[in-house]
């Protein structure tokens, strides 16, 4: 018996230091040390207990800021316009940080978005709260108790996103505690959030303005192309074949076949500038021509008279070039070029250009602008064009040129002129190779047939 308590004496020892074995008397120096370690194992099983309650606090904290951060996804992901997140972001912000007040500030495609909300303090600590935010300002701004303001705490964190900066969400007031770093964490993402939804309603936003733009574009392009002639005349004496292909949709290009008794009017004109403004003044010089045609039969006059009106109607770096045809039945022709490109005139005898003799329309008033006049004979060609034809350019930027219209022109006297029209427009796609145009390109091709021609 007493060599089985030594030897237990022993192994204590070894763990407490007891004094060295003296027989049986040593029983209560093993009590004592029983007792002793007894005492530390629960000393040191409430240590365990109190760091495993830690842990499971702190992965309870854990967990709720990562359920907060998917929430968030899920409450941003189907989120088109910012004004509809504030009220969902409060109800789940509120769940993980407990703040007294919020305030969501937002300033997203010309539109103010606001959203506060007050739990536990009074309006006027709260709007006072708000005044210290910059709202200018891209960094965090935290406030803590020893700071010497008008609130106890504050939390404020930038929505934005690049160079962008939308607004600014605030939180005011963490009780009982301070705003911990898991709190910004939360808040920044939160931000983050709804910079995004703020970038998807701009994205969005244009490309409904654009879809908007292109159907309005789409309906001008279809009204303007109402105003070019809806068939060309079948006239016995001449061959009248003509064709425009706006840059962008609608243009300044115009061209235009009114018919009179034994005699026919061709118009080619191009007004200054692309896009609606130069639809719109197109349109108006239509109005103008039209109306004025019925009163004269000289084209000497219908220029003079229509350079008034557009002096009257254009703005000072507005102006129109136009070539003005008057061909009739018997071959005579007047032509007036005011400031438009050559018109290529030819004959038997080859190509010759007929240069601009006047200044554009709508830059001076009781401008004398005379005619050319001339006789044609059967099978002479006129063609009429504007600057997008000989400008057009090619993949490296070279512009198809005078010489190669004038070349091509020459190769094809011998066609009617809608093979030589879509002659002329096929060679302008393989030159550019569906390069983008930069100009509107108008053509009109006239063979005069003769008068007994049947």
């Amino acid at each position: 018996m007493e060599h089985e308590i030594k030897q237990v004496y022993e192994k204590i020892s070894k763990a407490t230091n007891l004094p060295p074995y003296q027989g049986m008397a040593s029983l209560k120096d093993i009590v004592i040390a029983v007792d002793t370690i007894l005492s530390e194992l629960n000393e040191r099983r409430k240590d365990y207990t109190k760091l495993l309650e830690e842990h499971i606090e702190e992965l309870s904290k854990t967990y709720q800021e990562i359920s907060t951060l998917f929430e968030l996804n899920n409450i941003f992901t189907n989120v088109v316009d910012p004004s509809e997140a504030p009220e969902p972001l409060v109800e789940l912000l509120r769940q993980t940080i407990p703040f007294s007040g919020i305030s969501i500030e937002l300033n997203v495609a010309d539109r103010h978005i606001h959203h506060e909300k007050i739990f536990k303090m009074n309006d006027e600590a709260f709007q006072s709260a708000k005044r210290i935010i910059d709202k200018e300002d891209d960094n965090v701004i935290l406030i803590e108790p020893d700071h010497n303001y008008c609130v106890r705490n504050l939390l404020s964190v930038p929505v934005k996103s690049g160079k962008s900066l939308w607004g600014r969400i605030t939180l005011i007031e963490r009780t009982p505690d301070i705003f911990t770093a898991a709190d910004r964490k939360i808040l920044e993402a939160a931000a983050h959030q709804l910079s995004a939804v703020c970038e998807r309603y701009v994205r969005l936003k244009r490309e409904v303005e654009r879809e908007r733009l292109r159907e309005q574009l789409e309906i001008a392009r279809q009204i303007q192309m109402r105003l070019f002639p809806k068939k060309i005349p079948n006239l016995s004496y001449v061959e009248i074949s003509a064709d425009t292909i706006p840059a962008i949709q609608v243009g300044g290009d115009y061209y235009d076949i009114l018919i009179r008794e034994g005699r026919v009017f061709i118009t080619v004109a191009d007004v200054s500038g692309k896009g609606i403004p130069a639809a719109l003044m197109m349109t108006s010089l239509r109005s103008a021509l039209r109306t004025l045609s019925n009163s004269t039969d000289s084209v000497s006059k219908l220029a003079e008279l229509l350079n008034n009106v557009l002096c009257d109607d254009l703005e000072e770096d507005r102006f129109v070039t136009m070539v003005m045809l008057c061909l009739h039945c018997d071959g005579t022709l007047q032509i007036v070029n005011a400031g438009h490109n050559p018109v290529l005139f030819v004959n038997e005898n080859g190509l010759n250009t007929l240069e601009a003799q006047s200044l554009p329309l709508g830059i001076m008033k009781d401008i004398d602008y005379r005619a050319l006049e001339m006789k044609m004979k059967p099978g002479d060609i006129l063609v009429a064009y504007t600057d997008g034809v000989i400008e057009s350019r090619d993949i490296d930027g070279n512009e198809y040129g005078l010489e190669r219209l004038c070349k091509l022109i020459l190769q094809s006297k011998n066609d009617n002129v809608a093979q030589i029209l879509e002659k002329l427009k096929k060679d302008l796609d393989d030159f550019s190779n569906q390069t983008q145009r930069h100009d509107d390109t108008t053509i009109t091709v006239i063979k005069y047939l003769g008068e007994n021609f049947s």
